[in-house]
């Protein structure tokens, strides 16, 4: 059934998980787009067709799905803004950031998303963190800088600024959404808040997509092909399953479990693109999944403690 029920609501353990899967699907997106471009499908070809495929997915199931609240004209405006802003916001800043940087240093700049989010809600809702959630996120910084490779010698040589500024973009507005996600249009069906922002994120999308990526595609077929799987993993069953289990835990937990992409990558780089992955590598992987399980470990009764 798409959607979800009339009075279902996930449990603090569910939405944990459906985070986890979100933020999991994100970090196939970076393996699976390197594979189309092998293929010479182009970046800008591939990310209009997946946001076609999206889209469509949304349309359809906005009109199939007719239970729960429908948002009011406010809402859907700030739904839409959450789209263009949040989702369509990321994908163009992150995406082209790898033009000028190497994946491994933009994805650093893109996780900077972990205390931005939760700057965010200690700015604007007056929240202290706990000492849990401090040390989860030095965790996840140490974890994020070995992961990432900064041992090696690739900082060497200069960096481009302006991928940069394009990654730090892509992690604000990561947090936008992250945070956002949580509070707008609570009580709309996910599927209608995901339709909304949708039609937002196309705007920034489709105007930075030259109509040639179209042309100069070796096979319409096989781009809408590629623009399904990313379609899925970026469009379609992350911001579906944010949607439902974000409002039961707050944008804190869901940036720190959003922090799950990056290992999903690591080691889909090494078993999909075959890539060398060292013991750095390893060891900050696993520095991030403890300090995931340290920062949501629930205790006996399912409840945290006040507090981020």
């Amino acid at each position: 059934m798409m959607g979800q029920p009339r009075g279902w609501r996930p449990t603090r353990v569910q939405a944990l998980w459906m985070i986890g899967l979100g933020a999991s699907c994100y970090g196939l997106i970076s393996p699976v787009m390197k594979t189309a471009f092998a293929q010479g499908y182009t970046m800008e070809g591939v990310t209009a067709a997946q946001y076609f495929v999206a889209l469509l997915f949304w349309v359809v199931a906005g009109l199939a799905v007719r239970t729960g609240t429908r948002p009011t004209g406010r809402e859907v405006i700030q739904l839409f803004m959450l789209g263009l802003i949040g989702s369509g916001g990321t994908t163009v800043l992150y995406y082209r950031s790898l033009v000028h940087l190497p994946a491994s240093l933009a994805i650093v700049f893109l996780f900077q998303f972990t205390w931005i989010t939760i700057l965010l809600e200690i700015m604007l809702e007056r929240k202290s963190l706990t000492a849990r959630r401090w040390q989860a996120l030095l965790m996840i910084l140490l974890g994020t800088g070995l992961a990432v490779g900064l041992l090696h010698d690739q900082w060497e040589g200069g960096v481009s600024w302006i991928g940069v500024a394009m990654a730090l973009g892509g992690a604000v507005t990561y947090s936008v959404l992250l945070y956002g996600t949580g509070r707008i249009a609570v009580q709309t069906s996910p599927v209608r808040r995901s339709l909304f922002m949708s039609l937002g994120a196309g705007v920034p999308i489709l105007l930075t997509t030259p109509l040639a990526a179209y042309y100069t595609a070796p096979s319409l077929a096989g781009l809408y092909g590629w623009g399904v799987v990313v379609a899925l993993l970026a469009q379609i069953a992350p911001p579906l399953l944010f949607a439902v289990a974000i409002p039961a835990v707050g944008g804190g937990a869901a940036a720190v479990l959003g922090s799950m992409e990056l290992p999903v990558a690591v080691v889909a780089a090494a078993v999909i693109l075959k890539e060398p992955v060292g013991w750095d590598r390893w060891l900050g992987v696993a520095l991030i999944l403890v300090g995931v399980i340290w920062s949501e470990r629930v205790n006996r009764r399912g409840r945290e403690s006040p507090g981020i």
